[in-house]
């Protein structure tokens, strides 16, 4: 795990993000005190289904979203 004071984090950011996102850790100090640690997030892979979810789950009409949307608002906004 690597150090890293405040003001080296303000100035360095992109370098110490892209050091994070590669996997590192990094301790962020202000004044001496460990404040803070910067970690990269442990993401699963998940892909989101826009149909999947709460209470339209199961509607038929909802199957494609972008055609259904389409239809909403071409009856709301006529050329």
């Amino acid at each position: 795990m690597k150090i890293a004071t405040a003001k080296e984090l303000r100035y360095r950011t992109s370098s110490i993000l892209e050091n994070v996102r590669k996997g590192m850790e990094f301790i962020i100090t202000m004044r001496g005190k460990s404040i803070a640690i910067l970690k990269p997030l442990k993401r699963e892979e998940k892909r989101f289904n826009p149909i999947g979810f709460g209470l339209w789950k199961d509607r038929k009409d909802l199957k494609d979203v972008k055609e259904w949307l389409d239809e909403k608002r071409g009856t709301r906004y006529k050329k």
